[in-house]
């Protein structure tokens, strides 16, 4: 009798525990699949097994309770296995954000996915930020990557010219054949390739140091370094210069990398951080401005900030150092392989279009340098770097095409450059700054 009874329990217990295991395997499939990060939901879901791990009796009810639970997260599952290949085109406003990714063996890098080939609908950050469509400036674009990562279709090697910069190199927003590296391809006949990715002068100079060496170069390759005045000093760069130094992931540390990029391109955890996003995240930096014909246009108030500055609050700012270090170790790094590097000054919208941030009639100090391109020329300067302020040529082109055309070098509802922009920028790197070098080597 006692060893009936003994039986009895273990089996109440065995029966218990297989639906405790029962009700842990909905959760944890959610997790494994991206769906649940984590936060209050999980520990909701994590209540039922629970309680019928303590309860003194379990009956019908709760069991299919239980059962409906793990059901219903396994068919959350299954639709987002189902949405992976269809979800990215509605959920984000421009490919860039489909098929970012971190770099698996330098998590502190990012790339995007490698051999992309993607034509679809965007619109810019502004407008996404917004949240409101009237404010969309929809274009076709056509968004390719190379085996690296890079926005680059076909690579012409030897190549005679990098352009390395973040979002603004790597034309964010534009299509591929109107991205100023392209045009310099077509138009001006260089063998041109495109190290543009979101980032930090630092992230740019890891990205030169890595990837370079893996590049057929010409001897004296042009190297154009893009330095963003609206948000590089944000960026507080790193700590180690020198690869060997850097955090470097082990194979199995890889493979966790590319395991938490399956998890974050969950579709269904995407629609709730949008929607996150959506209910808390703050508008009010982006400002609405209206050009003279009456259509919108859309300025980041967090990065028209930095042209408030004085030059003397720039070079105090605790980011300015480490940025003259990775200048000086990328100015080192260029000579060690034969490449001519030139850093190109990028100009916030705002510091273009200060006349329509401001609602007011364009003045000749527009053109004038902004403080952080002075801080930037006079350190060039110092440690004999070659440096280039855009703004002033940006200034005029801008209010030139206005007249003529009423066309913008900026999307307007974005802080990227539109096709005309990057056609702009295209045409100083050639006449300012290759064709003066060729003089010079002449």
């Amino acid at each position: 009798m006692a060893s009936l009874r003994s039986q009895e329990v273990r089996a109440q217990i065995s029966g218990r525990i297989g639906f405790v295991l029962l009700g842990l395997l909905g959760p944890a499939a959610l997790y494994a699949e991206g769906v649940l990060k984590s936060g209050w939901l999980e520990i909701f879901l994590l209540i039922p097994p629970l309680w019928v791990m303590i309860s003194p009796s379990v009956g019908s009810r709760q069991k299919g309770a239980m059962v409906a639970m793990v059901m219903t997260c396994v068919a959350l599952v299954v639709c987002d296995l189902a949405g992976r290949p269809f979800a990215d085109s509605y959920l984000h406003y421009s490919p860039a954000n489909m098929f970012s990714r971190k770099l698996p063996n330098l998590p502190i890098l990012g790339r995007w996915d490698a051999n992309v080939t993607y034509r679809g609908q965007a619109y810019g950050d502004l407008a996404a930020m917004k949240g409101e469509r009237e404010y969309q400036e929809t274009r076709e674009v056509i968004f390719q990557t190379d085996h690296l990562g890079f926005r680059n279709g076909t690579v012409h090697e030897p190549i005679d010219l990098i352009v390395l910069g973040d979002s603004f190199t790597a034309g964010i927003g534009t299509s591929q054949d109107k991205i100023f590296s392209r045009v310099l391809e077509r138009v001006y006949g260089r063998s041109v390739y495109n190290m543009g990715y979101p980032g930090g002068p630092y992230d740019e100079y890891l990205n030169f140091a890595i990837e370079s060496p893996k590049l057929a170069l010409r001897p004296q390759t042009e190297l154009i370094w893009v330095l963003y005045e609206g948000n590089d000093l944000d960026d507080p760069g790193g700590e180690a210069w020198d690869l060997p130094s850097l955090p470097w992931k082990s194979d199995v540390g890889a493979a966790l990398v590319r395991y938490r990029t399956f998890r974050n391109r969950s579709p269904i955890n995407q629609i709730m951080e949008g929607l996150r996003k959506r209910m808390w995240g703050k508008t009010d930096d982006v400002i609405v401005r209206t050009l003279p014909d009456g259509r919108s246009f859309l300025f980041a108030g967090w990065q028209e900030s930095w042209g408030s500055r004085s030059q003397s609050e720039i070079e105090a700012h605790s980011n300015f150092p480490r940025l003259d270090t990775t200048m000086k170790a990328m100015q080192r790094l260029a000579i060690e392989r034969n490449v001519h590097v030139s850093a190109l000054i990028m100009p916030t919208k705002g510091q273009v279009y200060r006349w329509v941030l401001d609602q007011r009639p364009a003045m000749p100090a527009d053109a004038l340098s902004s403080s952080f391109a002075l801080a930037v020329l006079e350190e060039c300067h110092r440690i004999r770097l070659r440096c280039f302020d855009i703004k002033g040529f940006l200034a005029a082109e801008a209010m030139r095409l206005y007249q003529s055309s009423e066309e913008v070098l900026w999307w307007r509802d974005d802080t990227h450059l539109s096709d005309r922009g990057h056609e702009a920028v295209a045409k100083f790197i050639a006449d300012e700054i290759l064709l003066a070098e060729s003089r010079l080597a002449q």
